[in-house]
Protein backbone atom coordinates (compact mmCIF):
# COMPACT_ATOMS: atom_id res chain seq x y z
CA UNK A 1 0.00 0.00 0.00
CA UNK A 2 1.33 3.77 -0.45
CA UNK A 3 0.08 6.56 0.89
CA UNK A 4 -0.88 8.87 -1.66
CA UNK A 5 -1.23 12.94 -1.82
CA UNK A 6 -1.24 15.28 1.38
CA UNK A 7 -3.25 17.10 3.66
CA UNK A 8 -2.17 20.47 2.03
CA UNK A 9 -5.53 21.58 1.18
CA UNK A 10 -4.32 24.01 -1.67
CA UNK A 11 -2.75 20.44 -3.51
CA UNK A 12 -4.96 18.56 -5.89
CA UNK A 13 -5.08 14.82 -5.93
CA UNK A 14 -5.31 13.51 -9.40
CA UNK A 15 -7.32 10.32 -10.74
CA UNK A 16 -4.24 8.97 -12.16
CA UNK A 17 -2.25 8.97 -8.90
CA UNK A 18 -4.70 6.76 -7.21
CA UNK A 19 -4.85 3.04 -6.73
CA UNK A 20 -6.90 0.35 -5.32
CA UNK A 21 -5.76 0.26 -1.59
CA UNK A 22 -3.82 3.62 -1.50
CA UNK A 23 -3.94 5.03 1.63
CA UNK A 24 -4.58 8.57 2.72
CA UNK A 25 -2.28 10.64 5.53
CA UNK A 26 -3.06 10.01 8.91
CA UNK A 27 -4.41 13.47 10.26
CA UNK A 28 -4.50 14.40 14.03
CA UNK A 29 -7.22 16.10 16.10
CA UNK A 30 -7.85 16.81 19.60
CA UNK A 31 -10.63 19.19 21.30
CA UNK A 32 -9.66 21.63 23.78
CA UNK A 33 -12.52 21.79 26.61
CA UNK A 34 -12.71 25.18 25.41
CA UNK A 35 -13.42 24.26 21.80
CA UNK A 36 -16.05 22.14 23.23
CA UNK A 37 -17.65 25.24 24.82
CA UNK A 38 -17.21 27.46 21.56
CA UNK A 39 -18.85 24.11 19.47
CA UNK A 40 -21.50 24.10 21.38
CA UNK A 41 -22.39 28.27 21.24
CA UNK A 42 -21.73 28.17 17.61
CA UNK A 43 -24.05 25.27 17.08
CA UNK A 44 -26.70 25.85 19.37
CA UNK A 45 -26.18 22.73 21.45
CA UNK A 46 -26.74 23.21 24.97
CA UNK A 47 -26.50 19.79 26.05
CA UNK A 48 -24.42 20.19 29.21
CA UNK A 49 -22.30 17.00 28.35
CA UNK A 50 -20.33 18.79 26.23
CA UNK A 51 -19.31 21.43 28.12
CA UNK A 52 -19.67 21.03 32.29
CA UNK A 53 -17.83 17.93 33.59
CA UNK A 54 -19.55 17.40 36.87
CA UNK A 55 -23.05 17.15 34.69
CA UNK A 56 -21.43 14.95 32.40
CA UNK A 57 -20.04 12.74 35.12
CA UNK A 58 -23.42 12.94 36.73
CA UNK A 59 -25.37 11.42 32.92
CA UNK A 60 -22.24 8.51 33.47
CA UNK A 61 -20.19 9.41 31.01
CA UNK A 62 -16.26 9.30 32.08
CA UNK A 63 -15.95 13.53 31.03
CA UNK A 64 -17.48 15.60 28.76
CA UNK A 65 -18.22 14.23 25.03
CA UNK A 66 -16.36 15.94 22.26
CA UNK A 67 -19.84 16.55 19.71
CA UNK A 68 -20.84 13.75 17.10
CA UNK A 69 -21.22 16.37 14.39
CA UNK A 70 -17.74 17.94 15.77
CA UNK A 71 -16.25 14.65 14.70
CA UNK A 72 -17.95 14.53 11.44
CA UNK A 73 -17.30 18.42 10.55
CA UNK A 74 -13.46 16.96 10.97
CA UNK A 75 -13.98 14.30 8.69
CA UNK A 76 -15.43 15.94 6.09
CA UNK A 77 -12.24 18.36 6.40
CA UNK A 78 -10.06 15.14 6.08
CA UNK A 79 -11.22 14.41 3.53
CA UNK A 80 -11.93 18.17 1.72
CA UNK A 81 -7.97 18.49 2.58
CA UNK A 82 -6.89 15.29 0.54
CA UNK A 83 -9.30 15.72 -2.82
CA UNK A 84 -7.54 19.86 -2.71
CA UNK A 85 -9.40 22.91 -4.40
CA UNK A 86 -10.44 20.70 -7.56
CA UNK A 87 -11.67 17.94 -6.20
CA UNK A 88 -15.00 17.59 -4.41
CA UNK A 89 -16.57 15.62 -2.13
CA UNK A 90 -19.48 13.75 -3.54
CA UNK A 91 -20.94 12.01 -0.44
CA UNK A 92 -20.10 11.19 2.87
CA UNK A 93 -21.45 8.52 5.52
CA UNK A 94 -20.85 7.75 8.96
CA UNK A 95 -21.32 6.54 12.16
CA UNK A 96 -20.50 8.20 15.44
CA UNK A 97 -20.19 4.45 17.83
CA UNK A 98 -17.65 5.31 20.37
CA UNK A 99 -17.42 8.69 22.72
CA UNK A 100 -14.79 10.96 21.98
CA UNK A 101 -12.84 12.98 24.94
CA UNK A 102 -10.93 16.45 25.34
CA UNK A 103 -7.43 16.44 25.04
CA UNK A 104 -6.98 13.12 23.70
CA UNK A 105 -5.47 12.60 20.54
CA UNK A 106 -7.74 11.08 17.62
CA UNK A 107 -6.60 9.79 14.46
CA UNK A 108 -8.04 10.13 11.08
CA UNK A 109 -7.42 7.34 8.16
CA UNK A 110 -8.34 6.47 4.36
CA UNK A 111 -8.36 4.09 2.33
CA UNK A 112 -9.18 4.02 -1.52
CA UNK A 113 -11.47 1.01 -2.05
CA UNK A 114 -12.59 1.65 -5.77
CA UNK A 115 -11.67 3.94 -8.62
CA UNK A 116 -12.64 1.47 -11.57
CA UNK A 117 -16.31 3.24 -11.64
CA UNK A 118 -17.18 6.27 -13.62
CA UNK A 119 -13.57 8.39 -14.25
CA UNK A 120 -12.48 10.44 -11.54
CA UNK A 121 -14.85 8.88 -8.83
CA UNK A 122 -13.24 7.46 -6.11
CA UNK A 123 -14.75 5.38 -3.21
CA UNK A 124 -13.07 5.64 0.59
CA UNK A 125 -13.26 3.88 3.45
CA UNK A 126 -12.70 6.18 6.04
CA UNK A 127 -12.24 6.60 9.97
CA UNK A 128 -11.57 7.90 13.16
CA UNK A 129 -9.53 5.92 16.03
CA UNK A 130 -7.77 6.17 19.09
CA UNK A 131 -4.04 6.03 19.52
CA UNK A 132 -4.91 2.15 20.43
CA UNK A 133 -6.68 1.70 17.09
CA UNK A 134 -10.05 1.58 18.66
CA UNK A 135 -12.61 2.45 16.08
CA UNK A 136 -14.89 5.83 16.94
CA UNK A 137 -16.48 6.73 13.64
CA UNK A 138 -16.39 4.54 10.48
CA UNK A 139 -17.31 6.18 7.36
CA UNK A 140 -17.79 5.70 3.32
CA UNK A 141 -17.20 8.60 1.15
CA UNK A 142 -17.03 9.05 -2.69
CA UNK A 143 -14.81 11.69 -3.86
CA UNK A 144 -14.61 13.32 -7.77
CA UNK A 145 -11.08 13.88 -8.67
CA UNK A 146 -9.51 16.03 -11.34
CA UNK A 147 -7.92 14.42 -14.44
CA UNK A 148 -3.89 15.35 -14.97
CA UNK A 149 -3.83 17.89 -18.50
Amino acid sequence: MTTIGTLDPTVNVRFEDVSSDDELPVQQKNATRAQLFMYSAASFNPHRIHYDRDYALFEGHDDVLVHGPLQGAWLTQYLTDWIGPNGRLVNVSWQNRASGFPEVDYEFHGKVVDCTGEPGLVVLEVWEQTADGSVLMPATATVLLPHSG
